[in-house]
């Protein structure tokens, strides 16, 4: 019945709707399968996050120590600013600032 020598216009508008149809059908449910993809977790099932509860160092290295970050207000400002550059806008990110260094 679909594929005859002689089709009509009102069978071939139909068969070229059916065919939309399910092309379209297809791509809808590949679409909610792929925002389905946002829901399921990035880590392994046996892993767990690590929070950032972690104790800080006092010092590290040849930079500043965390008292005299806290005492310097400048170097305070400076380090709040390089976290903000390197998060780039994210609220959340991996970032921490490790080693301070005045020029």
């Amino acid at each position: 019945m679909i594929f005859q020598p002689e089709m009509t216009f009102s069978q071939g508008l139909e068969l070229t709707m059916m065919a939309m149809l399910i092309v379209f059908s297809i791509l809808i449910i590949i679409s909610l399968i792929l925002t389905l993809f946002k829901y399921i977790p990035n880590e392994k099932v046996g892993e767990t996050k690590k929070t950032s509860t972690q104790a800080v160092p006092k010092s590290v290295g040849k930079g500043v120590n965390l008292v005299e970050l806290e005492n310097d207000e400048e170097m305070l400002v400076a380090g709040i600013v390089a976290s903000m550059e390197a998060s780039n806008g994210k609220k959340e990110s991996n970032y921490k600032i490790t080693k301070i260094t005045k020029l």
